[in-house]
């Protein structure tokens, strides 16, 4: 479950903005930033409640929360 939660959903989230071109649909740019979104976001949460040590899942969130501005910058 956690998998599906957090690398589905962003593995889901690039296979929509990957068939976006061949459909021409906007409404999907829109899904799969929703998407990663909430990968990224529950993914921080799993990292915050799993880390042994707070410094360690404060370095795995900033890194997440990087990856989610550069993406939804990239589907501007």
């Amino acid at each position: 479950m956690r998998f599906i939660a957090t690398y589905g959903l962003v593995a889901l989230s690039l296979i929509f903005l990957l068939v976006e071109p061949i459909f021409e649909k906007t409404w999907m740019k829109v899904i799969s930033g929703v998407l990663f979104s909430i990968g990224m976001i529950v993914s921080s949460v799993f990292i915050w409640l799993n880390a042994s040590s707070k410094w360690k899942a404060m370095l795995g969130i900033i890194s997440s929360m990087i990856a989610l501005a550069i993406f939804l910058w990239a589907i501007n």
